[in-house]
Order: C-alpha cells, then structure tokens, then sequence
C-alpha cells in the first residue's frame, strides 16, 4: 500500500517513542525526551545517544520537526502509539506465529498474573468480540 509507514520499533526507539507519545500534544526537546528516559533507566543515556534516536527516527518518518523551538529542536510524533503497537503485535503474530493469534494470546494470558477481576474483564471483553462477530454473520 503506497505512503504506509512501516513502525517496528528497536527497544531503545521505543522508549524514545514514549516519552514524545506521553508528552503529547506538545513537542519535545531532545533534553525533555532524555530527563524522560533517564527517570526509568538504571544507566542515564547522553544527550547526544537522544539526539541521534531522535534523528534515526525522523529519518524513518516516525517523529518530524515542530516548529517554534528557537535553537533547540522540536520533535513530534508522525506515528501513534496505536498505529506503531497495532504494526508490531502483527509483525510478532507473523514472525513467531505463523499469522495464528490464538498462540499468541495464550502466551500472554499464561505468563500474566492476572488476578480473577482481569480475568472475568478479559472473558468479558471475549464475550463481547464473539457477539459482534456472531452478528456479522446474520
């Protein structure tokens, strides 16, 4: 499909992602992106290992430059968080998967501590998927 992004993100590109994804909708400065990250980080990244994820990503079309930054670079998310999460979970299903969800799913909900509430909120959430898909079919 012309003009879609691809948004598989490294590890570290995707911590990056958060921090400019939770400051939304205001842009970052690449020292706001590095406070963010170091505040999670047990090993402080350097301003300039930001600066350059920042630059990777602008080049992979994932953030742009806002304007108003004075000398100081504004970034900006191009890719929501949806749509980057929504592009990976495929891509794992295909790599690891086969394209099959279910195994998928499985995993998650076996290595999940989930108390009983989250349980029932989860088989509710099934229940309600099932219906729509029932009545599709109608």
């Amino acid at each position: 499909m012309p003009g879609k992004r691809k948004t598989a993100l490294t590890k570290l590109e995707g911590e990056v992602m958060r921090a400019v994804w939770d400051a939304e909708p205001n842009p970052v400065r690449v020292r706001e992106v590095m406070e963010a990250l170091n505040k999670r980080r047990r090993k402080p990244l350097a301003y300039n290992t930001v600066q350059t994820m920042l630059t990777i990503l602008r080049t992979k079309g994932i953030v742009s430059l806002a304007k108003g930054g004075g000398r100081a670079h504004l970034y900006r998310a191009r890719v929501s968080r949806e749509a980057a999460s929504r592009h990976m979970v495929s891509e794992l299903v295909d790599r690891l998967f086969n394209g099959r969800v279910e195994p998928l799913l499985q995993q998650l909900i076996d290595e999940a501590d989930m108390d009983p509430h989250q349980l029932q909120a989860l088989r509710d959430w099934v229940d309600d998927k099932l219906r729509d898909a029932e009545e599709d079919q109608e």
